[in-house]
C-alpha cells in the first residue's frame, strides 16, 4: 500500500514539531536517535512524524511536547484542543459518576438494570509512548457506553475498541476526530464494510472493502478526491494475509 501525501494543515503541524527539534536539539543533548529512545520508538518512525510521513496524533504530541520542553499548541493549536477536550473537568465527572454508581450497587449486592461499560481506545503500535504518556488517562482510556445498547447491536465489550479517525480520508461517512468503535471478533471482510486494517508501520487506517467479481478487493475512501485518495487493490490470493484488526460497527462525531 503506497503512502499518501498528509493534507496540508498535517504537514504543517509536523514541520512546525521539526522546526522545535531543530532549534533545541543541542541545548537538549538530542538527536533523532536519542529522541526515538525516549518515545519507545524506532528511529524511523520518528523521522516519519518530522518529515510528515505519519501524521501526529495527541498521544505522540503529548510526548514530543514533554522531551522538548513545549506546549503541544506550540506546533499543533488543533491537537491541543484535543487534549483539553479529552482531559477536560466532564470527562473526569462521567467516569467518577459511572464509578460511583456500579460501586454502590455491588455494595448493595444487586447489579444495575442498565449497566456501563469502558470500552478502551485501541493503541497502534506507532502511537503507544512507554513511560511518556501514562498519566495522560483522558487519551487512552476510552468511552463509555450502555451495555443493553452493545447488546442490542450483538457487540461483546471484550471485543470492543474504539479509535479517533485522524483524517478526511472516509468524510462525509467518518471525518476527522469523530469516534469510531470496532469489533476485532470479525475480521472475515464482507462486501461493502467498513474495517480497520493495520499498516505496514503499525499504524492504522480504516476502509470500506468492496469485492469484486474477479475476487480481488478494493480498499476504498469515501472521500471523493481520488487522487489524494485513491483505491487500493488486494489481489484475491493475498486477501487472506490482509491485517484486519476488526469491523467498524458505530461511528461518533458532529452531527452538522
Amino acid at each position: 500500500m503506497s503512502k499518501r501525501h498528509l493534507p496540508d494543515d498535517r504537514q504543517a503541524e509536523c514541520l512546525r514539531l521539526k522546526s522545535i527539534f531543530n532549534a533545541k536539539k543541542r541545548d537538549l543533548g538530542l538527536t533523532q536517535e536519542k529522541l526515538a529512545e525516549y518515545l519507545g520508538i524506532n528511529q524511523s518512525s520518528v523521522s516519519h512524524y518530522l518529515n510528515a510521513v505519519n501524521p501526529l496524533n495527541a498521544t505522540v504530541a503529548v510526548a514530543f511536547a514533554r522531551i522538548l520542553e513545549v506546549k503541544v499548541s506550540d506546533f499543533s493549536p488543533r491537537l491541543a484542543t484535543e487534549i483539553e477536550l479529552l482531559t477536560s473537568p466532564s470527562v473526569e465527572a462521567t467516569r467518577e459518576f459511572i464509578s460511583n454508581r456500579v460501586g454502590a450497587h455491588k455494595a448493595k449486592g444487586v447489579v444495575p438494570h442498565e449497566e456501563y461499560v469502558l470500552i478502551p481506545q485501541y493503541m497502534p503500535e506507532d502511537r503507544f509512548v512507554k513511560g511518556v504518556n501514562d498519566d495522560h488517562v483522558g487519551l487512552t482510556e476510552g468511552l463509555v457506553f450502555r451495555r443493553g445498547w452493545l447488546r442490542r447491536m450483538g457487540a461483546w465489550p471484550d471485543n470492543l475498541f474504539v479509535v479517533y479517525a485522524d483524517g478526511n480520508d472516509m468524510a462525509p461517512h467518518i471525518c476527522a476526530m469523530d469516534v469510531i468503535l470496532f469489533d476485532t471478533s470479525k475480521k472475515n471482510p464482507e462486501d461493502r464494510q467498513i474495517y480497520v486494517v493495520k499498516r505496514r508501520d503499525g499504524g492504522i487506517t480504516v476502509k470500506r472493502m468492496i469485492q469484486q467479481l474477479s475476487g480481488s478487493w478494493i480498499l476504498r475512501s469515501e472521500n471523493a478526491d481520488k487522487n489524494l485518495f485513491p483505491d487500493e487493490i488486494v489481489p484475491e490470493s493475498e486477501a487472506s494475509a490482509l491485517p484486519i484488526i476488526g469491523k467498524v460497527i458505530w461511528r461518533g462525531g458532529n452531527a452538522s
